[in-house]
C-alpha cells in the first residue's frame, strides 16, 4: 500500500496543496473564532447574570422637609451593613454617578434637588434581604424604602443573550458546512481529473478503502499546518480581546483571566483535533462511497 501512497501523494491534489493551506487557515480562523466568541460571551454572559441577580437595590427617599438624609442616618447604615460583611456585599451608590445618570452633571445649581441614599448589596439568601430590609426601615427612621431586585429585571436580557447565543452556534455550523462542502467538491473534480489514474490503481489491486482512506489522510495533512495557525492566532486575538473589554466586568480579575485564557486554548485545540477527525472520517466515507459506485466512469 506505501506504493499506492507515493504515487497519491505524488500527483493527486498536488497542485492544490497551497490552496489548502491558505483555505484551511481562513476557514478555520473563522471557525475557530465563532468558538472563541460563543465560549468567552457564554463565560463572561452567564457571570454577569449570576452576578446581577444577586444584587438588591434600595433607595431611601428624603423625607419632605430634608434637601439630605442626615450623615448619622446615613453612617449607622453603612455601619450596619459592614457587620454583615461576611455575609454580603453591598456597595454604596455616589451621589456623583447618581446626577450622571439622571443626566445633571451640567447643572451647577443643586440647591434645590434632593439626592436618595443608594446602596446596593449582594447576596442570594431571602432571609438575608429581608433582614436587611427590616433593619434599614429601622435605622432610617422609618423614611420611605424602595426595594429593587435585579432578579426581576433580567428575564428579557437573559432571552436576548440566549439568542446572540444561537446566532453565534447557527453561523458557525454554517461556515462548517460551506467547508466541507469546499472541500468535498475540490476533491471531487481532483478525482474526476485523475479518473483515468485512480481506475488504473484499482486495477493494480487498490481497494476503495484503501484509496479512500490514503485520499483522505493527504488531505486532512494538508490542512493541519493552516489549522494549527489559526488556531494560534485566535487565541492570541482572544486573549487580546479579553484583556481590552473584560475591565468593564466588575468579576474581572487576575485569576479569572488566566482562567478564561487557559480554558480558551484548551478549547480550541479540542474543536481542532475533533473537527480534524469528522472531517477525516466524512472525506473518507464519501470517497469510498465514490469509488464504490465508480462515479468516474461516467465521464
Amino acid at each position: 500500500m506505501i506504493y499506492f501512497q507515493e504515487i497519491i501523494k505524488k500527483t493527486l491534489l498536488k497542485q492544490e496543496e497551497k490552496f489548502f493551506h491558505g483555505l484551511s487557515f481562513i476557514i478555520i480562523s473563522l471557525i475557530t473564532i465563532h468558538i472563541a466568541i460563543y465560549f468567552n460571551f457564554y463565560k463572561f454572559s452567564s457571570n454577569w447574570l449570576e452576578l446581577e441577580s444577586k444584587k438588591t437595590t434600595f433607595i431611601i427617599s428624603n423625607s419632605t422637609d430634608e434637601k439630605k438624609i442626615p450623615l448619622d442616618v446615613t453612617e449607622k447604615i453603612t455601619n450596619f451593613l459592614s457587620s454583615k460583611s461576611e455575609r454580603i456585599e453591598f456597595n454604596i451608590i455616589d451621589n456623583n454617578l447618581i446626577k450622571e445618570s439622571l443626566g445633571l452633571t451640567n447643572f451647577t445649581d443643586m440647591s434645590g434637588l434632593s439626592l436618595p441614599f443608594i446602596f446596593q448589596i449582594i447576596t442570594d439568601d431571602k432571609n438575608v434581604l429581608d433582614e436587611v430590609y427590616a433593619s434599614v426601615i429601622n435605622i432610617s427612621e422609618n423614611r420611605l424604602i424602595e426595594k429593587y431586585s435585579h432578579q426581576d429585571q433580567l428575564f428579557e436580557i437573559s432571552s436576548f443573550v440566549n439568542r446572540i447565543k444561537l446566532i453565534i452556534f447557527m453561523m458557525c455550523l454554517v461556515i462548517i458546512t460551506l467547508f466541507a462542502f469546499l472541500v468535498m467538491n475540490v476533491v471531487k473534480a481532483a478525482l474526476i481529473t485523475n479518473f483515468k489514474l485512480l481506475e488504473m490503481l484499482q486495477i493494480m489491486g487498490a481497494s476503495s478503502f484503501d484509496l479512500s482512506k490514503n485520499i483522505s489522510q493527504g488531505i486532512v495533512k494538508k490542512i493541519v499546518p493552516g489549522a494549527m495557525l489559526s488556531t494560534i492566532f485566535v487565541y492570541l486575538l482572544s486573549t487580546l480581546l479579553i484583556k481590552l473589554f473584560g475591565v468593564n466586568f466588575d468579576f474581572f480579575n487576575p485569576s479569572f483571566f488566566i482562567e478564561i485564557n487557559i480554558t480558551t486554548f484548551i478549547i480550541l485545540i479540542l474543536f481542532i483535533v475533533i473537527f480534524l477527525i469528522l472531517l477525516l472520517l466524512f472525506l473518507m466515507s464519501y470517497l469510498f462511497y465514490f469509488f464504490e459506485k465508480r462515479f468516474f466512469d461516467k465521464f
